[in-house]
């Protein structure tokens, strides 16, 4: 099989489902070599997310935040924030992600578990995420919590989702407590690069297949050239016209699977000038030209 690459809309939301209305949690390990170009896409969705990061080490961005993760540390994202990830100095790292529905946690909805622990902090836009430091006793703590719900989702003794609800609810009530250390004394914080973000992206996503100017990404959200390349490279860490490029090689990957088309017609239906200039880019970032990359994936069906 090729490698592994997240499945999201024009919004950058991640369309997977996470668990389902009858348990909504859901938990899959993960390394990061087995995504496309050693990273998975940035994206985000209404749950929430914590990490447990198990051997190695990797960069992990949430909004505009970046940090270096390594072993034994972890992560909490929040809801609707766009989060994603990439291999550090060619180090791999596996990772332990538990996706989870809020509902989970407070159950009724407008309860008091609802209204004075989770929408106050789910709500907060300056808390979009917590790096989980093993060194700090409430954080393991959280950490350890994590650990031992993952064992008890995959071994499923009696009981386990009653001991996974007890467990996640400590977990919360300790996040919690984080949640009021960082917080305390201080403003709303109101991330305005972030929904520019997103609908820039909306526009690239909807438009890749044509010729796009700097000026038709700045116009979809009414700003300027220059504003648009300073948030666009500030929180993605790369120019509009990069993350156009690799996301027009991300959309070619399936279509190689296509034996009928070739490579002219892929490099024409993503939005290419030409084959040549198609292959460039191509070989520049999967280190393999498009024909190579046909014939390794396309083997192994």
């Amino acid at each position: 099989m090729g490698k592994k690459k997240l499945t999201i809309d024009e919004n950058l939301m991640e369309e997977t489902p996470h668990g389902d209305y009858t348990f909504p949690l859901h938990i899959d390990h993960e390394t990061i070599s087995e995504y496309e170009q050693n990273r998975f896409e940035c994206h985000w969705h209404s749950d929430l997310e914590f990490t447990v990061f198990t051997s190695g080490k990797m960069e992990y961005q949430v909004n505009e935040e970046t940090y270096e993760v390594e072993t034994g540390c972890g992560m909490f994202v929040n809801k609707n924030c766009l989060h994603t990830g990439w291999l550090y100095k060619n180090i791999d790292c596996k990772y332990t992600v538990i996706t989870v529905n809020p509902v989970f946690i407070f159950g009724y909805e407008n309860s008091m578990i609802e209204t004075k622990y989770v929408s106050p902090l789910i709500e907060a836009q300056q808390f979009s995420s917590l790096y989980l430091d093993s060194q700090d006793k409430n954080q393991r703590r959280i950490i350890d919590l994590l650990l031992e719900i993952d064992g008890l989702y995959t071994k499923k003794p009696t009981c386990f989702e009653l001991q996974i609800k007890s467990r996640l609810c400590e977990v919360w009530m300790n996040l919690f407590k984080e949640f009021q250390t960082a917080t305390s004394g201080k403003d709303e914080y109101f991330p305005k690069d972030i929904p520019r973000l997103k609908q820039v992206l909306h526009y690239i996503h909807q438009n890749y297949r044509s010729k796009l100017t700097l000026q038709e990404m700045a116009s979809s959200c009414n700003i300027s050239k220059s504003e648009c390349c300073r948030f666009f490279k500030k929180v993605m860490r790369q120019t509009p016209f990069e993350y156009l490029l690799k996301y027009r090689i991300q959309q070619s990957l399936p279509l190689l699977m296509k034996q009928e088309l070739n490579i002219t017609e892929i490099a024409e239906f993503t939005g290419f000038i030409s084959a040549s200039y198609y292959s460039e880019i191509f070989r520049r970032l999967m280190y393999c030209s498009p024909s190579e990359y046909r014939k390794q994936h396309c083997s192994k069906y």
